[in-house]
């Protein structure tokens, strides 16, 4: 009689939890419930969140100008920076401008690299909280007290936002670059289950169990991939269709003295560490994510990029933004003042695409390795 009343009070329980979660969007201890991973390619960009740090201006001032004036003006974009002469000088390196911009004073010392702070999880209940989902901790947090700050700039955003965020520390490692999301799918790069095992979980199983019920996606962990964020070799463009960059395709449009053999001939190009890698075995990597991709149903859609020798300096054309506007799709894209042939094979795969295209200069950018989708993090969409 025991047992049976104990699992009747169990069963009764989680009905109870379900049903308060249901009907308030919040679990039985009173926290707020999250809904699914941000999709990267869906809606309505309205709310946007990039970090500025005046020793990073010679990186993201172009880059900056060029997106934040493309942009409408009903995006606001909270803009992360130490204290306020940063945020003053952020403003006029941004120019003219149609979008509003919020300033976030953290008071502490931060990157320029937003995108790999948090991930956003979506609210429950349309009147809910978009949820801040940040990583155990940061690289280096010890030893750079940038990155340190950087650990803290989730709570720093929904102190300053107030009842529309909130933030919450996840109990993984991980970049938010690590990951890449549509509606349907989140890609997880293979070095988050390794910064994560004999860590925060025992095994992969577990790992996968935890990330799905963080992000309430189906988790699709790569693989084989380049040694880097997936934003620099992958992106979903929505119907099932993945752009995956293809070294091959870059090589091919490069001057010929750089397509002399695996490693970009004797002469670095666009400065790029050690010059272009078109070995073998990188080109193995990115197709692997084509091949995998494939198998779980997308249409693969191949773009040049050019991986350098340092294994950490790209020049990509997937890390874009993507916006909708009523039955426009709109791309973000980057392009590299030298690259002319490759910037316009780029700009015409995306066009192919349906996608109109906004340019944004990140010939700076790069060299530090990252790119536009790097410094950018969307915290809402309609």
């Amino acid at each position: 009689m025991l047992r049976w009343q104990t699992a009747t009070g169990a069963v009764i329980g989680v009905a109870v939890g379900f049903a308060i979660l249901a009907l308030t969007g919040r679990t039985p201890n009173g926290t707020a419930a999250s809904g699914p991973i941000l999709s990267e390619c869906d809606g309505r960009m309205r709310e946007l969140v990039v970090q500025y740090e005046p020793s990073a201006r010679e990186a993201v001032a172009a880059a900056y100008r060029d997106f934040l004036g493309a942009l409408d003006p009903d995006v606001t974009v909270h803009v992360v920076c130490p204290d306020r002469p940063a945020y003053e000088e952020f403003v006029s390196l941004a120019g003219s401008i149609r979008c509003r911009l919020d300033p976030i004073l953290t008071h502490h010392p931060i990157t320029a690299w937003s995108r790999d702070r948090w991930v956003a999880l979506t609210p429950s209940l349309p009147s809910g909280a978009t949820t801040l989902w940040s990583p155990r901790g940061e690289n280096a947090d010890e030893v750079w007290p940038a990155r340190a700050g950087d650990e803290r700039v989730g709570q720093d955003i929904a102190t300053a936002i107030g009842s529309a965020a909130r933030a919450v520390r996840s109990g993984l490692y991980f970049d938010g670059g690590d990951f890449l999301s549509d509606s349907d799918n989140v890609f997880v790069v293979p070095r988050v289950l390794q910064r994560n095992l004999q860590h925060t979980v025992d095994g992969r199983e577990k790992f996968l169990s935890t990330l799905a019920n963080a992000v309430k996606r189906r988790v699709i962990l790569l693989d084989e991939s380049p040694d880097h964020h997936a934003g620099m070799f992958m992106a979903s463009v929505g119907g099932h269709i993945m752009l995956v960059g293809d070294p091959r395709l870059g090589r091919s449009l490069l001057p010929a003295q750089f397509q002399a053999d695996d490693r970009g001939g004797s002469v670095e190009f666009m400065n790029l560490p050690g010059g272009p890698d078109f070995t073998a075995a990188t080109q193995h990597l990115f197709d692997a994510v084509a091949g995998q991709c494939a198998a779980m149903g997308y249409r693969i859609v191949r773009i040049p990029v050019v991986p350098a020798q340092d294994g950490r300096t790209y020049l990509t054309y997937v890390n874009v933004l993507l916006d909708r506007a009523g039955d426009r799709r709109i791309v973000y894209l980057p392009y590299y003042r030298g690259a002319e042939a490759l910037n316009a094979a780029a700009r015409a795969v995306w066009e192919e695409l349906g996608f109109e295209v906004r340019l944004v200069d990140c010939t700076a950018t790069y060299r530090y390795f990252g790119c536009l989708h790097c410094l950018v993090n969307v915290l809402k969409r309609s």
